[in-house]
């Protein structure tokens, strides 16, 4: 379990500082204060050195990948605090196993040596991210990313020895309440492996009707997701209301991520509270906590709502959750605050401004 969280130079943060971690973690603050990124931070850090994660971080806040240098180039800066690569990006964790954990990310100007297709490209020079990742005892491991025939390439070295594998098995479940294709494959996936006790419980709490885990029955050529709520035939999941889609995307996300030998694993939960009704989000808080407790997980989630605060607070011990606010300074740098159990006291008794 991560005990703290150092980011610098990533997206709008400078230097970050996060102290007080705990088992789940609940980052509030205004639009635009760094929740999300916090987020990031951590899953880049705890997925180890893979250039896939920030491909998909991006996707999530809309960005395509790039299908030219000058896009490449542009999209490798995405990442840097204002789009300035000339400064090492740096993210830092302190746990109780791995001791120190970091990863750095810098933009480096070098000739392509990655061979795609039947020839090496070595003659230009690009715009190359080189993430490097290093635990406390010193092993290491350097990935490079560069653009080779409109598509990322990528080359890994170790130290010897190696760093023991990934840190963390990671979720990220996104602010959106859509299901991907994917995920359908998620849960026929842990059908055969009758691995659906999680998906079972968050449903019900939101869906009392509930019968069964959905099923994945194919409707015009593509998979398709229907529940049985007791009326006779199964029902579309989409029709039943956000409030499930999104129940059900986040314990598919639950279920899916396996934890690392080494350390665990760490669920990112942008604003857990999208699509669910108020009234629901004590039993959602409960699935969550229940959930994460069994499977040796931390939790790091983001809100706009008091309502999503103050069920946190209800359904999670005070010895397992932690609530940070992030306040942006005139100066535009981010700091956090981390409500100590008075504070937090203090804001479920007068509803003070969470957002």
């Amino acid at each position: 379990m991560l005990a703290d969280l150092h980011i610098q130079n990533y997206r709008l943060f400078d230097d970050l500082m996060i102290k007080g971690l705990k088992r789940v973690n609940l980052f509030i603050g205004k639009n635009n204060s760094g929740k999300s990124a916090v987020l990031e931070a951590a899953a880049l850090l705890a997925a180890g050195y893979s250039p896939s994660v920030l491909g998909y971080l991006n996707r999530e806040r809309a960005m395509r990948s790039p299908e030219s240098n000058p896009a490449f180039e542009q999209y490798l800066r995405s990442f840097f605090r204002d789009l300035d690569a000339s400064k090492e990006l740096v993210i830092t964790a302190t746990d109780t196993k791995w001791k120190k954990l970091t990863l750095t990310a810098a933009v480096e100007r070098g000739p392509v040596s990655t061979v795609t297709g039947d020839r090496p490209d070595g003659q230009s020079k690009q715009d190359i991210l080189v993430l490097r990742q290093k635990n406390g005892a010193g092993g290491w491991v350097r990935s490079k990313t560069t653009l080779v025939d409109e598509a990322p390439a990528f080359k890994t070295d170790e130290s010897d020895p190696p760093p023991p594998g990934q840190p963390y098995g990671v979720g990220y479940v996104p602010a959106n309440v859509e299901l991907a294709a994917y995920e359908a494959e998620i849960l026929s996936n842990l059908r055969r492996d009758k691995r659906t006790e999680v998906v079972l419980d968050v449903l019900r709490r939101i869906e009392p009707r509930t019968k069964g885990v959905p099923e994945v029955l194919i409707v015009d050529g593509a998979p398709n997701l229907y529940c049985d709520i007791g009326i006779g035939r199964l029902f579309p999941l989409g029709l039943m209301g956000q409030g499930l889609v999104r129940a059900l995307r986040l314990a598919l996300t639950l279920e899916q991520v396996s934890p690392s030998p080494v350390a665990g694993r760490l669920l990112m939960i942008d604003e857990i509270e999208n699509g669910i009704h108020h009234e629901a989000l004590v039993d959602v808080w409960q699935a969550v906590d229940e959930a994460t407790r069994r499977s040796d997980t931390q939790v790091f989630a983001t809100t706009h709502s008091y309502e999503c605060l103050q069920s946190a607070s209800k359904a999670v011990s005070s010895k397992d959750l932690a609530i940070h606010r992030l306040e942006v300074n005139d100066d535009r740098t981010v700091r956090c605050v981390t409500l100590d159990h008075e504070a937090i006291e203090a804001t479920m008794r007068h509803g003070f401004e969470v957002r």
